[in-house]
């Protein structure tokens, strides 16, 4: 019979092993399948429609508004232009967390989890602190990789669903807007000025340039509205959820991230100093 302590001993060691071959064999298969995560895929998918809609829609407004005779909205359609940039980062966060769903997850399964729990196993094995807690780490980082893409998307269609009717609302406003500027551009109609055409048509009572500008402005900032919403749940939402993910994941393992002994360091540097010059003074004693 073995005793209780080999008994833990043993269990602590074969644990690991066997987390890391589930890991790899199964879970690896298993876990990307699921509803949970095919779910956050579809809404990445839908988030990266919705961004190219938008990036669509602020463009054909631009172009609309330059084409306004006098360019008096020139400012206007570069503010609107300008918003590309937002839209390319948040494609690119997005293209992150498709290539995250879609290959990081299963990585994270056949390599960092088993290679962690390998890791920790072998640590154990040879009563070797370092290679324990480096084992930790690597789990811990992959258990976040794993957690922290599906459930910043069901978080954020759970919690922004209202925020997110508003981005489809803006998009569908702005693309109208765009519309309608090029059909009274583009209008052969000369019993109207340009200002009684676009108050009839945007039904406001748009009489000058002032109105008009105002108009407009009220547009840009809820399409910056819009990028602000799309930018907190594609990019700061995962990240409040990893940092999340790895404040708890490091609390129930008990893992401590070794931090840089600045004050040893520095007392180090100063001894040596220290042993320097008095090295120099006896250097000139002799002489």
């Amino acid at each position: 019979m073995l005793s209780v302590q080999k008994s833990k001993w043993v269990l602590n060691l074969l644990i690991p092993v066997f987390v890391a071959v589930l890991s790899f064999f199964v879970l690896s298969e298993k876990i990307p399948q699921t509803q949970f995560v095919q779910t956050s895929l579809e809404s990445v998918e839908k988030s990266k429609t919705t961004v190219m809609e938008f990036a669509g829609a602020t463009l054909a407004t631009s172009l609309a508004i330059s084409a306004l005779p006098d360019d008096f909205a020139s400012p206007l359609a570069e503010s609107l232009a300008d918003m590309n940039k937002y839209f390319i980062f948040i494609l690119i966060v997005l293209f992150v967390e498709r290539l995250i769903l879609m290959q990081g997850i299963k990585a994270s399964f056949l390599a960092i989890i088993p290679i962690g729990c390998l890791l920790y196993a072998f640590g154990y094995a040879i009563r070797k602190e370092f290679f324990i807690n480096f084992g930790k780490k690597i789990g811990l980082l992959g258990l976040a990789l794993v957690l922290v893409i599906p459930c910043s998307t069901h978080v954020t269609n759970y919690v922004g669903k209202e925020y997110l009717e508003y981005v489809d609302e803006t998009i569908h406003d702005t693309q109208k807007g765009s519309d309608t500027i090029n059909e009274i551009v583009l209008s052969e109609d000369t019993e109207q000025t340009i200002f009684e055409k676009l108050s009839g048509a945007f039904k406001t009572a748009i009489q000058g340039v002032k109105d008009l500008l105002q108009y407009f402005n009220n547009m840009i900032k809820k399409c910056m509205n819009s990028i602000a919403i799309m930018i907190i749940t594609t990019f700061i939402l995962p990240l409040i959820n990893l940092f999340f993910f790895k404040w708890l994941l490091a609390e129930l393992f008990q893992i401590k991230f070794a931090v840089p002994d600045v004050a040893k360091y520095r007392r180090k540097k100063d001894v040596q100093h220290h042993a320097l010059a008095d090295h120099c003074v006896l250097d000139e004693e002799n002489e």
